[in-house]
């Protein structure tokens, strides 16, 4: 009679089958680093008495959790790979292989037919891409924006095409269904403000997302480290009583104070303790100095709804509050303003390096587009690459924000459905920053029923439409979010 007995070595697996008590293992042969431990099982006889007989299992299928950098970081990734394999199969890869070793148009491409594979093989479910606009491939989509000198064209920053993989059947999602002429450099084309012809989804591109994609916008090893270092330590903390969560709602923007309040409510229900700063009302009236004294209290979630640029929430805060922060512990942050998750130039209204390497002055500066413009480069090196309130709160170390969601440009007030799935995942138990994230772009799908759009004389219904395709996640998609009942 022969029984199993497991047990658990840090990097073993069983390779064969052997009688009695002759035992033969080996390291794992998957190829990759070792990111938890492996499960061993010796076969023994049982009759002799020495142990009694286990039924063999399985070990539980862990998620798939994948980051993706420059080869030069990965040993600076260690200490991240090993803190995530308690919870997920992590990894990390260098984005030099990954290019080497897949096909596609352009690196984008490359890197989401990796991350296709993954997800289809491998039980991917979120992935980290580490590296800021002159270090990380981008993806720019594009939308018919009237502006004549710009040949009625704009490129946007979007992270959702890494994101949402696959179409309906499971085939891989190119976001480029129209690839005739100049349509085959524009991926996620948007229409319907200059041409009113539908569709206004013109690459008929999936949209709803399979996996949870964040970003640590990050051009050095020392802010590298610094957001790994944060991050980690946010895992660590154990926080005292309920999780807190901080609302501000400035005067001057659309009224969404009754929305909000029922948002809190929701969260109130699942053991949130929620501090509501609106303009009017009984509320506290929000101000610079209100919102940095909150923060400073402790709250682990932020959440403005308001105007907003590429330094400020209009109202609340600003550089001098940024700086400021540099005492409170790390929170996770939500945006709906515009262009607070400001993350590159804005072509080709600004500067840029287009996919065939030529510099452009943009249209800001007097350039005047007489055909279509140039499809961006997939990096924007230099002054290119600049920077917003977003990216600096989640560069401040040990401070500021662990995960922010924003508009890397402007953003219409339809972003609050976006908000609305982010807070209802939360509210239900949402594990993680990124499956919230996820949730809330599928929601917005469903919410804003943006397969029925189509155009009309006004701009705002193609804006309805690429409104998730222009904000972004700041931060390790595994990013936990806490709950009322962590011990």
């Amino acid at each position: 009679m022969q029984g199993l007995l497991r047990v658990e070595l840090p990097e073993a697996e069983l390779v064969g089958n052997y009688t009695g008590l002759s035992f033969w293992f080996a390291p794992r042969g998957d190829g990759g680093t070792m990111t938890r431990p492996g499960m061993l099982c010796f076969a023994v006889v049982a009759s002799l008495g020495l142990v009694a007989p286990v039924p063999a299992q399985d070990a539980p299928a862990l998620p798939g959790l994948v980051a993706i950098c420059p080869g030069a970081w990965v040993d600076d990734m260690r200490p991240w790979v090993e803190a995530r394999a308690q919870s997920f199969d992590a990894r990390c890869v260098a984005v030099e292989d990954v290019l080497a070793r897949e096909e596609g148009a352009d690196a984008p491409e490359r890197i989401k037919r990796y991350l296709h594979r993954e997800w289809r093989d491998n039980r991917l479910q979120l992935a980290l891409l580490v590296g800021d606009a002159d270090t990380f491939p981008v993806r720019w989509m594009v939308l018919d924006r009237n502006t004549p000198e710009a040949f009625d064209y704009a490129f946007y920053a979007s992270d959702l095409y890494y994101a949402d993989l696959a179409k309906d059947d499971g085939g891989f999602e190119d976001w480029n269904a129209r690839k005739d002429g100049f349509h085959a450099r524009y991926f996620g084309e948007v229409r319907g403000e200059h041409f009113k012809e539908p569709p206004i989804n013109f690459d008929a591109i999936s949209y709803v997302p399979e996996i949870g994609v964040g970003r640590w916008p990050v051009s050095t090893e020392d802010d590298l480290r610094a957001v790994i270092a944060k991050t980690l330590e946010w895992e660590r903390t154990r926080r005292a009583g309920p999780p807190k969560a901080l609302m501000l709602h400035p005067d001057g923007w659309v009224d969404m104070r009754e929305r909000l309040s029922a948002q809190s409510g929701n969260l109130g229900k699942a053991g949130w303790a929620v501090e509501q700063q609106f303009y009017g009302g009984e509320a506290k009236q929000p101000t610079p100095a209100t919102t940095v004294a909150s923060i400073l209290g402790g709250k682990e979630l932020i959440l403005h709804a308001g105007h907003g640029n590429s330094d400020v929430w209009d109202g609340c805060l600003g550089p001098r509050e940024r700086d400021a922060l540099v005492a409170a512990a790390p929170a996770i942050f939500f945006s709906v303003g515009c262009g607070t998750a400001h993350f590159a130039t804005e072509p080709p209204y600004g500067a840029y390096l287009d996919a065939d390497g030529i510099l452009h002055r943009g249209t800001v500066d007097g350039e005047v587009f007489t055909s279509e413009p140039p499809a961006p480069a997939a990096l924007q090196p230099g002054r290119l690459n600049s920077t917003g309130l977003g990216e600096r709160l989640l560069r401040l170390p040990r401070s500021g924000a662990v995960a922010y969601i924003g508009c890397n440009t402007g953003a219409q007030p339809c972003a609050m459905t976006l908000l609305d799935g982010f807070l209802q995942s939360v509210s239900t138990g949402g594990p993680t920053v990124g499956s919230a994230w996820k949730d809330a772009l599928a929601y917005y799908w469903q919410a804003e029923k943006l397969d029925e759009l189509t155009p009309t004389e006004d701009w705002y219904p193609p804006s309805i439409f690429f409104q998730g395709m222009k904000f972004m996640l700041f931060g390790d998609p595994a990013v936990s979010i806490p709950r009322a009942d962590e011990k």
